[in-house]
């Protein structure tokens, strides 16, 4: 979060202990300590409640929606196939009954 290393910490460490003396050390310690944990619980409760808000939101919804509407048009996609393989059967059998008829035609018709 701050980047801080070990040795940035013994810095700090040791510039409390000069201009605080050994006596009141351990006192600013604790409200540091105190502050340090006050801000995280800060943190915490706004991360929770904006999580809260996130998921109260109509977002889900949308997504859900949004599946839907894939599975819709995936739907739709697929009708459009079985339609075209359809109209080309029937095509396809026109065409194999005209061939049968104009070979059934040739057939009975007097040669010659």
């Amino acid at each position: 979060m701050f980047d801080i290393g070990f040795f940035e910490l013994v810095v700090i460490g040791v510039v409390l202990l000069l201009v605080m003396g050994p006596e009141r050390l351990p006192e600013v310690a604790k409200q540091i300590a105190f502050f340090i944990r006050k801000a995280r619980q800060g943190v915490y409760r706004l991360r929770s409640e904006m999580q809260s808000e996130i998921d109260n939101t109509p977002f889900a919804d949308i997504e859900a929606a949004k599946r839907e509407m894939d599975d819709f048009k995936n739907d739709i996609k697929q009708f459009g196939r079985d339609l075209a393989d359809s109209a080309q059967k029937e095509l396809d059998n026109d065409a194999v009954d005209k061939t049968n008829e104009s070979s059934e035609a040739d057939s009975s018709s007097p040669k010659g």
